[in-house]
């Protein structure tokens, strides 16, 4: 996609050099006054606003504004692999997860000459996957200092009680608000990619998304700050802060609940468990999972008990948790998925049609089932496997990211996609093992749980493909990696990059 806005030549080529000239500048000041991390702290602020900000930018300038955030990311790399270069640190390219995503981009480039296709579109479908995974790089190859490590989990935790407060005024609003938040445009960018053109299909007010557009990307961003935060309970020592967290995971709490979105519920309630039960074995955790457990069981119950066949239920347009939850295992809600072209449907049929002809490196990035191919209305390989074109044959993305990816890259590459995150857990309990400290435990266990969350919640969406999301997602394993590095005595304390 980022490609396609410069098909169209822009009307001002020497405004746009000296606007290029003055990022230019400003990264290379940025990194010789070593406030480098600031960008991050930029990206961290701008992602959760991104929706709301394109919301009401002008049409005409939609493009530059959604990849510029992009572009500032790529010369933050460039910058990084310079610092390198320039201060004689040593390159740490090939951490436990960097060799997988290695591994995983070269079965992507066996995909492209043995499907033989655009280069363009391999290169754009391989973007929308892996592009915030070099974040991984540039946090590793910059070596900061502790202290601004935890500023900038710090900055990111700031954005998510943010969005939190935000959701909750929205839906005290009472759906007043959701106009004012939700976009229904579409806008093609250099008669290419196309932009927009989602649904508000619920009843305004029965589901809170905050600046972020969706009520799942919402929903996934609380989960990931719930799931970051519960690490951090068992090293509080004062009563100010029991309060200050008890708070925020109270009201994340309220607010996660509030977005409806049960993959996002699903995603923090696994990654919590994965902290608390499988890692810390706390008992306490035990209990209240269990009580939990309980009371949604006999809730559920009484809601079964008290209406007729609740394996009827399908999705409307406002319902209760009960019916949320019963939608997920109702038989008229899987017929309805499928018949319409949904979850189900490509949950089935991605292995039937798709892997059964393309099984070792799939169809190619960019042609089946991810944002590229929706965006780009590529509908080549549909018509080919006569598939519909994406959910309801018009929106050309499937809802399951791991399905996707099996299509895309096939099953070499859907097992080198799992290698990664099963690396990334690895190193956190290698790093749990090694160290006594607070923040690198409370840390590698914070993304341990949410690596697993992550990884269940691509079941439910295109969720590996949410920038906000991910780009958190992935400057947490940069700081996760930068933190192994130095547990492995890898890097020279004495030297630090800012």
């Amino acid at each position: 996609m980022l490609s396609s806005i410069f098909l169209t030549p822009p009307g001002n080529p020497f405004g746009l050099f000296l606007l290029f000239l003055l990022f230019v500048l400003g990264l290379a000041f940025l990194f010789f006054a070593k406030k480098s991390h600031w960008v991050i702290y930029a990206l961290l602020v701008w992602f959760p606003l991104e929706s709301l900000i394109l919301m009401y930018t002008p049409i005409e300038y939609v493009g530059y504004v959604k990849y510029a955030p992009e572009i500032v990311l790529y010369g933050y790399i460039v910058g990084s692999a310079l610092s390198v270069l320039i201060h004689g640190t040593s390159w740490r390219f090939f951490s436990p997860a960097m060799r997988w995503v290695v591994i995983f981009v070269g079965i992507a480039l066996l995909s492209l000459l043995f499907n033989w296709y655009s280069v363009i579109d391999w290169t754009l479908g391989m973007r929308q996957i892996v592009r915030f995974v070099i974040m991984i790089l540039a946090v590793s190859w910059m070596n900061y200092e502790k202290k601004i490590l935890q500023q900038i989990l710090i900055v990111g935790a700031g954005m998510i009680v943010l969005e939190i407060v935000f959701g909750i005024v929205q839906y005290l609003a009472g759906g007043a608000l959701d106009a004012y938040l939700f976009s229904t445009r579409t806008v093609t960018i250099g008669n290419a990619a196309i932009l927009g053109g989602i649904e508000q299909f619920w009843i305004p007010g029965s589901r809170i998304f905050a600046t972020m557009g969706r009520y799942d990307q919402f929903g996934s961003f609380i989960a990931l700050g719930l799931i970051m935060l519960f690490p951090w309970i068992y090293h509080i020592k004062t009563q100010k802060h029991i309060a200050w967290y008890t708070a925020a995971g109270l009201f994340g709490s309220i607010a996660l609940f509030l977005t409806a979105s049960r993959a996002s519920w699903i995603a923090a309630f696994v990654g919590i468990v994965t902290i608390g039960i499988v890692l810390r074995r706390d008992a306490r955790v035990v209990r209240v999972v269990a009580l939990l457990l309980v009371c949604v069981g006999i809730y559920l119950t009484g809601f079964a008990l008290a209406r007729e066949n609740v394996l009827s239920i399908t999705e409307k347009p406002t319902q209760s948790l009960a019916e949320r939850v019963f939608e997920s295992v109702s038989i008229g809600a899987w017929r309805g998925s499928y018949e319409g072209y949904g979850r189900m449907f490509f949950i089935i049929n991605t292995p039937r049609l798709v892997v059964s002809q393309y099984p070792l490196f799939g169809v190619g990035p960019g042609r089946y089932g991810g944002g590229v191919a929706a965006a780009l209305l590529n509908v080549e390989m549909y018509e080919k496997l006569h598939l519909p074109f994406g959910i309801q044959n018009v929106y050309g993305q499937i809802d399951n990211n791991w399905m996707s990816l099996w299509g895309e890259v096939g099953t070499f590459g859907l097992l080198a996609w799992g290698a990664i995150l099963g690396a990334i857990v690895r190193m956190c309990l290698f790093i749990r093992r090694r160290t006594h400290g607070m923040f690198e435990i409370a840390l590698a266990e914070g993304v341990a749980g949410l690596t697993v969350g992550v990884a269940v919640i691509g079941f439910f969406g295109p969720y590996f493909e949410f920038r906000s999301l991910m780009f958190y997602f992935w400057t947490l394993i940069g700081i996760l990696t930068l933190v192994w590095y130095r547990e492995r005595g890898a890097f020279n304390f004495l030297t630090t990059s800012n």
